[in-house]
């Protein structure tokens, strides 16, 4: 299944500890989730560390959904996974969000 929407959440960190922390506590988070965010229609996550903004700890989280109506079903369990990743954590960041409608993926 290709999918139709798309999400890039990044989420910047104070210190390079934090964000290796909180990048680990999140997959053990969404880990357990994983049949769960399957089941509502999410294909793929892909994570990142951004590199090209010296002296900065960034992390890029791409996910990919079927369809709107996927998008919608995984908010729920966006919020559940944000909540237990904060109440293990603690870890503040600063979260920007960006969603897209997929209009050409070339695949190499």
């Amino acid at each position: 299944m290709e999918p139709k929407l798309m999400s890039y959440i990044t989420a910047k960190y104070s210190s390079k500890s934090d964000m290796m922390l909180s990048e680990r506590e999140w997959q053990e988070v969404i880990g357990k989730m994983l049949p769960r965010f399957k089941e509502a229609g999410a294909l793929r996550q892909v994570v990142t560390q951004i590199w090209n903004q010296e002296g900065s700890f960034i992390l890029g989280n791409l996910w990919e959904y079927a369809d709107e109506k996927a998008f919608i079903a995984c908010q729920e369990l966006f919020r559940e996974a944000e909540a237990a990743h904060s109440e293990s954590t603690g870890v503040s960041s600063i979260i920007v969000p960006s969603r897209g409608v997929i209009l050409h993926d070339t695949r190499l």
